[in-house]
This record gives C-alpha cells, sequence and structure tokens, in this order.
C-alpha cells in the first residue's frame, strides 16, 4: 500500500494536475482575507473553500492515470487498494492544502494584525485563543471529508461521463456548502450562529464530524467496490 501511496503521489505531482487546485484556493481564500475579519470567521471561510477545491483534486486524482497504466496498477495490487491509494493520495494534497489555509488565517485575521507585525508575535496571539483555533480546525476537517466525499461520488468509476462528471461535481460541492443537510454546510452554519458566544462560539459540534466520516466511508466504499467490479 505504501508504494501504491508513493507511486499516485509521484502522478500527482508530475502531472501537475495539483497546480489548478492551489491556485484557486489560494485565489479563494485571498479573496476572503481582503477584509479584516477575525481569526474565527477566517477560519471558517478557509475551511468552506476545501470542499469544491479537494473535491476537484479529487476529481484530478481519479482521472490522472492512463487506462493501461491504471489496468497494470490494479493487476499487480488488485483494484480496491490501487483505487484506495488514489483517494488517499488526493486526501493527503487536501490536508497539505488545509494547514496552509489554516496557517493563512491565522497570519492574516484582524484578531492577530492589530499592532502585530512579527510572525511569531501573530502566531502567539492566535494561539492564546487555543478554542477558537481548534474549533477552526475541527470544521476544516469536516469540509475536507465532505469535499473527498463529493469527489469519490461524482467522478470515475462511479460517473464515467466527463462533463457530467464535472457538472455533478461543481453542483454537489455547492450543494455542500449551501444546504443544512450537508456536514460542512451545518458546520459552518452552527460555528457562524453562535458568533455571540465568545467562549464556545465556533465548535460545530460532534454530529456534522461524524456524519462527514460516515459520508466518505460510505462514498469511497462505493468507489472501491465500482473500481473493482470493473476491474
Amino acid at each position: 500500500m505504501i508504494a501504491l501511496l508513493r507511486y499516485q503521489t509521484a502522478i500527482m505531482l508530475r502531472s501537475h494536475r495539483w497546480i489548478f487546485p492551489v491556485i484557486a484556493y489560494g485565489a479563494l481564500i485571498a479573496v476572503g482575507a481582503a477584509g479584516s475579519t477575525p481569526l474565527a470567521e477566517e477560519l471558517g471561510w478557509t475551511a468552506a473553500m476545501l470542499v469544491p477545491v479537494v473535491a476537484f483534486l479529487t476529481r484530478s486524482m481519479l482521472t490522472a492515470e492512463p487506462d493501461a497504466a491504471r489496468a497494470c496498477a490494479a493487476a499487480a495490487a488488485g483494484p480496491i487498494r490501487a483505487q484506495l491509494a488514489t483517494l488517499l493520495a488526493a486526501f493527503g494534497g487536501g490536508i497539505v492544502l488545509a494547514v496552509g489555509g489554516a496557517c493563512f488565517a491565522v497570519l492574516t485575521s484582524e484578531s492577530v494584525a492589530k499592532g502585530q507585525q512579527a510572525i511569531v508575535a501573530k502566531a502567539a496571539a492566535a494561539f492564546a485563543h487555543p478554542q477558537v483555533l481548534a474549533a477552526g480546525l475541527v470544521t476544516a476537517v469536516i469540509c475536507l471529508l465532505v469535499g473527498a466525499a463529493v469527489g469519490a461520488l461524482c467522478n470515475p468509476p462511479l460517473l464515467r461521463h466527463p462533463a457530467a462528471a464535472m457538472l455533478a461535481t461543481l453542483a454537489a460541492a455547492i450543494f455542500a456548502l449551501a444546504s443544512d443537510v450537508s456536514p460542512a454546510g451545518a458546520a459552518l452554519r452552527l460555528s457562524s450562529a453562535a458568533q455571540s458566544q465568545p467562549q464556545a462560539a465556533q465548535w460545530p459540534g460532534v454530529v456534522p464530524l461524524v456524519a462527514s466520516a460516515c459520508l466518505v466511508a460510505v462514498t469511497w466504499g462505493a468507489s472501491v467496490f465500482a473500481a473493482a467490479k470493473r476491474g
């Protein structure tokens, strides 16, 4: 499995399919930081933008490998492991983006920007509010899981037509952010609805976290099963 993960990571890096998601994520979080915003809101925005970006990063990984190379990998290690390695490689890229987004929020939010010029001072000011920081990271985990689930559900091998897969990925990502039924949407709304409570305002709750984990387990399982059936 480790060899497969290294192989899929090399494909992601050498095919340059990570460039568009990275640029898109950087542009989106930069737009969110255009005005002075509190740390909690900045963390929420960077977390929310993970949903579409990770969904399309997962799509990029699921379509990056040529059919012949995918067949060889499936024959050597089994289609289940090959598909799971592809999903995990994309998820690992999403983790890198989530960490980068959180660092960006810490260094640009209003709560640490006022009177703080040194990077170390900004980081120290953010870590002085561990509840806000931890809650923002939990929200990012939820959005990361939802984005990975959307990417697996709306792309090969479950949905093979390229145009339909792209439109479905975009629509599902928007729905995941706009709907209260979605764990990501529910977590973001729970965080923003309690802004008036400074002590526990930003915690997204346990239910969205558990629901997002179940969602990614179901969608990844369906993707792996479809890959094994096709293989």
